[in-house]
């Protein structure tokens, strides 16, 4: 009875997803590099696709296993476009100012052996969204996204809000980006 258990909770294990630890995607013992394309950029935010392409190179080569090389000699080839980048109130004052946005960016990657051309990985509509405050008032300055800043909380006061909010704006979006670049080494590498 208790070997069916055992092998009932292995078969469900199994067709979960996940894995134990040490786990994750092996490939062909020929296939040791990657290139990054430039993505496509669908979007009104320009060089996002730059740096998110910057931020994924830089996640392969901080973590391996695969190198990184050139788009056109590596072994696999990532690709893609970013769909989407922008920006939603979500938090008002009484006088229908905006105190917080809502930043989204979304895209749609490729992973191909660059010598068949055949299909490894893909993701569709891979999203990431954060908040940013526009005035001073409505900031959390013991946060830890706000200490990673390189603000200062005694300098908040002589922000117009329109520069805090494009600070903010900044910060906020090269976090997603290197969040997002993070998400994609790791569907790679662990096969989700």
């Amino acid at each position: 009875m208790r070997s069916a258990v055992v092998g009932v909770a292995l078969a469900l294990a199994a067709g979960c997803g996940y894995r134990f630890a040490g786990g994750g995607r092996v490939f062909a013992p020929e296939l040791r590099t990657i290139g990054v394309r430039t993505l496509a950029n669908e979007t009104r935010e320009v060089g996002v696709e730059k740096r998110l392409a910057m931020a994924i190179e830089r996640e392969f080569v901080l973590r391996g296993p695969l190198r990184v090389a050139k788009p056109d000699e590596g072994d696999l080839v990532l690709s893609g476009t970013v769909k989407t980048a922008e920006d939603r109130p979500v938090a008002f004052n009484r006088e229908d100012e905006v105190l917080i946005y809502q930043t989204v960016l979304a895209l749609d990657l490729d992973l191909r052996r660059r010598d068949t051309g055949k299909l490894v990985w893909q993701v569709r509509g891979l999203r990431v969204a954060d908040d940013y405050e526009t005035v001073a008032s409505v900031i959390v300055t013991t946060s830890s996204d706000f200490r990673k800043s390189t603000l200062n909380p005694a300098d908040l006061g002589g922000f117009t809000d329109i520069q805090l909010a494009e600070t903010r704006r900044r910060e906020t979006l090269e976090r997603m980006i290197g969040n997002l670049a993070r998400d994609v080494y790791e569907q790679i590498m662990e096969d989700f």
